[in-house]
């Protein structure tokens, strides 16, 4: 099942949601890899995470399925229309690998999330410094998740990650769904909202 996380305040709603779209499958139904689910689709690996783009069409019933690896999935679009769904979009649920399940979209609009996989860490040297404006949502032995936002005009200035991970756009800047691996170590460019306000998750693998 994929656990939700995020903030505390909409977690009554997020796990509502949750269960209503992942559902455990029935042990007598063959089971397919997790590339073989038409709507999971693969378009990034490495030594360290895969990426999965999951577009989910309104009702839509995915073939049953297994992830092998623990995974992040952040949501790009809820399914739900008006300000209940505006307010689930970017939530990013951990869960650990092993499993396998059916995914149902119960709604009359699609829901899609980027999936992280995990692999391992990508780690460089140091013992990393605070980020400016990121807050982490969920720290354990396996994963860091971070929520970064930025209203309009502001401005992160460039600074350094010591462990890789990746950056998905939910809201603002190149658009919801972007996502980007940043190598460990790799020096980061100064990021700025613009205009509308920006906001991204960041998945970073331990």
């Amino acid at each position: 099942m994929i656990r939700p996380i995020a903030f505390p305040i909409l977690l009554t709603a997020a796990l509502a949601v949750a269960t209503a779209a992942w559902q455990p499958a029935s042990g007598d139904v063959p089971a397919v890899g997790i590339e073989q689910e038409p709507r999971h689709r693969l378009v990034f690996a490495n030594d360290f995470v895969r990426v999965l783009d999951v577009f989910l069409p309104a009702l839509y019933v995915s073939q049953n399925h297994t992830h092998v690896y623990d995974n992040v999935a952040v949501t790009i679009l809820s399914g739900i229309e008006g300000l209940q769904g505006q307010a689930r979009i970017g939530f990013a649920g951990y869960s650990r690998g092993g499993y396998t399940h059916v995914i149902t979209n119960p709604n009359n609009a699609p829901m899609r999330f980027i999936a992280v996989e995990l692999r391992a860490p990508d780690r460089g040297s140091g013992d990393g410094e605070p980020q400016p404006n990121h807050v982490t949502v969920l720290g354990n032995s396996k994963v860091r998740i971070s929520r970064v936002k930025l209203n309009p005009g502001e401005t992160i200035p460039a600074h350094l990650h010591v462990a890789g991970y990746v950056s998905v756009v939910v809201r603002g800047g190149e658009g919801p769904g972007i996502w980007k691996w940043h190598p460990a170590s790799e020096p980061s460019a100064s990021v700025a909202a613009g205009k509308q306000a920006l906001e991204f998750v960041e998945v970073e693998p331990r």
